[in-house]
């Protein structure tokens, strides 16, 4: 199979979509498997990025807009030519609108709604508005614009394969038939926690005392993530927790604002910017609680991670997290948005190590459904069924 992947960012780049593909395209191509890679880059020029054991082409951002999508489309047609299947992660448009010549199956690995998140990011909607409430409110011309141009591109897909059921019922409503959509789960390698020092030792490294509590979210700073939440919950617990420590790993829109808020709030409140996953593992296996208090999860990796890590776990009971998460089985689960409720299972996993000890646990058994082996099998499935 020759798989022509297209994306709006890879490695070096951080995120999901990049450390997703940085995974899967060596284990394709030890499958026997050809690969070749589209996206994009922060350079002024555009051209072969010559890093990689496998052709990757990088379109450069300095182009205005319209131009550089024109450029990446124009870039898909000439390059995809002679290659059996469209492999697309979370970038449509540009590969639909060059399919509408090539006649090519496309894979679209969709993980959200690009209308809501680019609507969010512009102003375009409230930012508190959820990615749900956005679904069925009325909106303006721009963005009704955005929405039909996502449902299109997402149908001319020939297989869909999302994240967890949530994004699945979520594409489904746009149109997309059923049998079209296949749940792929995000997974991780979990030889790369073999390794790990203990919680003493990791906080040894980190310098941090053992008496320390510490609360660690890792998360994009952006609205939808409820970091600003968290940061007023540990506020409201600081009476109990006199030497509370809130980390706070990855980067965003809303870092200034967050920052702001930690020195108003007087709280010792650690932005420690993005971290490679090594890094972030050992500051996971540090803390005592790992939150994730966001109003949207297709697929919450850091949840994964978190539990791989040892580290139990509280989240918001939305999206796809009450897919990985039971309740008080292996992690608690809070109302989203409800920081009363937050406060109160900060509360309970500090005092009481008991329960942090049976919800390791429950998570160790957990994760047995999220396997990378897994991932690969049905990832790969997926693609050779659509040429079929």
């Amino acid at each position: 199979m020759r798989l022509y992947v297209v994306s709006g960012s890879y490695h070096p780049e951080v995120g999901g979509p990049s450390t997703y593909l940085r995974r899967l395209l060596p284990e394709l191509i030890e499958r026997g498997h050809h690969v070749s890679v589209i996206t994009y880059t922060d350079a002024k020029n555009s051209g072969i990025d010559d890093g990689f054991p496998y052709p990757v082409y990088r379109v450069s951002r300095s182009w205005p807009l319209i131009l550089r999508l024109v450029l990446f489309t124009i870039n898909i047609l000439w390059r995809a030519r002679d290659h059996d299947v469209l492999f697309v992660s979370d970038y449509g448009l540009p590969a639909i609108l060059a399919n509408l010549i090539l006649r090519k199956p496309i894979v679209l690995k969709n993980v959200s709604d690009f209308a809501w998140e680019y609507s969010v990011r512009h102003n375009w909607i409230n930012k508190r508005q959820t990615i749900d409430e956005f679904q069925i409110s009325r909106h303006g011309w721009r963005v009704r614009v955005l929405q039909t141009i996502r449902a299109w591109y997402t149908k001319k897909a020939s297989l869909v394969i999302v994240p967890s059921k949530y994004i699945g019922k979520l594409v489904s409503s746009w149109g997309v038939s059923p049998d079209h959509i296949r749940v792929v789960y995000n997974a991780l390698d979990y030889s790369r926690f073999d390794n790990l020092p203990s919680k003493t030792d990791a906080r040894k490294t980190l310098g941090y005392s053992e008496k320390l509590p510490i609360v660690l979210t890792a998360a994009r700073l952006v609205s939808w993530k409820g970091v600003d939440s968290i940061i007023r919950t540990i506020a409201k617990i600081r009476d109990d927790f006199p030497r509370i420590h809130l980390m706070v790993v990855g980067d965003g829109p809303e870092r200034r604002q967050l920052e702001k808020l930690a020195v108003e709030s007087e709280l010792t409140v650690q932005f420690l910017g993005f971290r490679s996953q090594e890094n972030l593992y050992h500051i996971m296996r540090a803390a005592d609680v790992f939150v994730l208090f966001s109003t949207y999860e297709g697929m919450p990796h850091s949840v994964l991670e978190a539990m791989a890590c040892g580290t139990p776990v509280i989240a918001s009971s939305i999206g796809g997290t009450v897919e990985v998460i039971t309740d008080q089985v292996n992690g608690l689960l809070v109302p989203a948005g409800n920081e009363a409720a937050l406060a109160d299972a900060i509360r309970q996993l500090l005092n009481q190590g008991s329960l942090a000890q049976k919800l390791s646990i429950g998570a160790g058994h957990t994760l047995q459904r999220f396997s990378w082996d897994s991932l690969i099998e049905k990832t790969e499935n997926s693609l050779l069924e659509i040429i079929n």
